[in-house]
């Protein structure tokens, strides 16, 4: 098992990457700010570090430097929201082993950490999330179920408001993608019913009507997110991902 520092402060990033790296064996340690990262350094000596270029109290290049004069061996993969090229070259020239932007997704990082820590141990293997489609247009149906099914979900389907609430009931997906405009009981009043009923799954809305106020009320009710039709496939299975590792940590 493979022991990773992160050093980050941005509470939502830290928190996925964590659950990228504990998913796939390894075990992470963290810090919220420079100088907290550097002592946890000293303390742990992890096997690799993941850097935020822009930290509190301390700036990721001062903890660079810090961590280099403790060990110059530990791989040190930087994350940066601004991603210059000129900056990167600077990094990887005093010893970075990546430089990254976090515009790139933080599976890019969590491959970094791959590629660097080969021994890492696999975690468990745990059966496929389940997600239920509520959508009455079959082409639109097809397109999310072949998009999460190609993503290694179990997909379930339905065709309206009253099958999709029975589905769920039978079924206990992890995770339901909820038309608005459903034959037999619309959307929100499924959510209504099934936010009620099973609080602890994801509830997410997509429709073909991208209005503000309906997207409001939804999140009031209990969807955890609300995509407009046609829904950016990439960025849908990027929120799947990220609300089952919620759901589903370990």
């Amino acid at each position: 098992m493979a022991k990773v520092l992160i050093i980050e402060d941005d509470g939502i990033v830290r928190d996925a990457l964590s659950v990228f790296l504990m998913r796939d064996g390894h075990k992470v340690i963290s810090a919220s700010d420079g100088v907290s990262g550097v002592n946890v350094f000293r303390a742990e000596r992890p096997d690799l570090v993941v850097l935020d270029r822009n930290l509190p109290f301390l700036t990721g290049s001062g903890v660079f430097e810090e961590i280099r004069r403790i060990s110059r061996d530990v791989p040190i993969v930087v994350l940066t929201g601004n991603d210059d090229p000129e900056e990167g070259r600077m990094y990887l020239e005093r010893g970075a082993a990546a430089f990254l932007s976090k515009g790139d997704g933080l599976s890019s990082a969590v491959d970094s950490v791959e590629k660097l820590l080969p021994s890492a141990v696999p975690a468990p293997v745990k059966a496929p999330a389940t997600i239920l489609i509520a959508e009455d247009d079959e082409g639109m149906l097809g397109v999310l179920s072949r998009s999460l099914v190609a993503a290694g979900y179990f997909v379930i389907r339905a065709g309206d408001g009253l099958t999709a609430e029975r589905l769920a009931r039978e079924k206990k997906p992890d995770l339901i993608l909820l038309d608005i405009f459903m034959p037999g009981k619309n959307g929100v009043e499924v959510l209504e019913t099934l936010s009620r009923e099973m609080p602890d799954t994801g509830i997410m809305m997509i429709s073909g009507n991208d209005n503000e106020e309906t997207a409001r009320e939804c999140l009031r009710k209990g969807a955890f997110d609300y995509l407009p039709k046609p829904p950016d496939l990439d960025a849908l299975e990027r929120i799947v991902k990220y609300r089952l590792f919620l759901q589903r940590p370990s």
